[in-house]
């Protein structure tokens, strides 16, 4: 009697076993074959574009690629339309496959400021830079300060003329760089922080030719530039 229950028990048993063995092949394999849409291009795309959703169509693939991880535990491919908007694509986008995320980032991680900012390095001495202390994220002002022009030879007056003092950017701070275009924070080889030399700064196109300029003055014309942190 004994040993008949226990082949019954073992009967059970093993068809416990085949029953979990079969629910975990099929949870496994209908997560392989179920289909789900992912955005790809219509067509392909360059480098260096501004995405936006019509650049997209959605197709279909099996789950388990969407189920993908990158090594930031985020899912490897771009799933939704919505994300890729406003992000710039890093690689040319290929007609028809998913998107990768380290392919298309926000504008910010791959170029420093918005698509619609031209960004240009300014050389700054810590004396005529608020001594060094400039964060990225702060606006400041810059000012080009023009030597007085010289005298009339038919002046009588011994007034001097006084220099020129003039605003030529309002712009913000994206990076501030030593002369070796290197983080201010990761100092040289020997360890030891290097001062400010270099402020990476976006704006407008207009503003750029004005800063441009007022650098070229620096050197053909003996003007000086000076940067203050803007007023909040």
């Amino acid at each position: 009697m004994t040993k008949r229950i226990i082949q019954i028990l073992l009967a059970l048993a093993a068809i416990a076993a085949a029953i979990i063995g079969a629910n975990y092949w099929r949870n496994n394999y209908l997560s392989g074959v179920t289909m789900v849409n992912i955005p790809v291009p219509v067509t392909n795309i360059p480098a260096y574009t501004t995405l936006s959703a019509d650049m997209f169509v959605m197709k279909e693939f099996p789950r388990a690629l969407a189920d993908l991880k990158g090594s930031d535990a985020a899912n490897l491919y771009v799933l939704s339309t919505a994300d890729l908007e406003g992000s710039i694509s890093v690689e040319t986008l290929l007609e028809g496959i998913p998107v990768a995320r380290r392919m298309a980032v926000p504008p910010d991680q791959f170029r420093l400021a918005d698509p619609s900012l031209e960004v240009v390095s300014l050389p700054v001495e810590a004396s005529n830079g608020v001594g060094g202390q400039i964060r990225i994220g702060e606006t400041i002002n810059v000012y080009i300060m023009q030597p007085a022009a010289q005298q009339d030879q038919e002046t009588t007056t011994n007034t001097p003329k006084k220099p020129e003092v003039i605003l030529i950017a309002h712009v913000p701070v994206v990076a501030v760089l030593a002369d070796n275009g290197q983080p201010l924070s990761s100092g040289d080889s020997s360890g030891e922080p290097k001062p400010m030399k270099i402020l990476v700064i976006a704006a407008p196109p207009e503003t750029v030719h004005s800063i441009l300029d007022a650098i070229a003055m620096t050197k053909l014309e003996g003007s000086l530039l000076w940067v203050t942190l803007a007023t909040p």
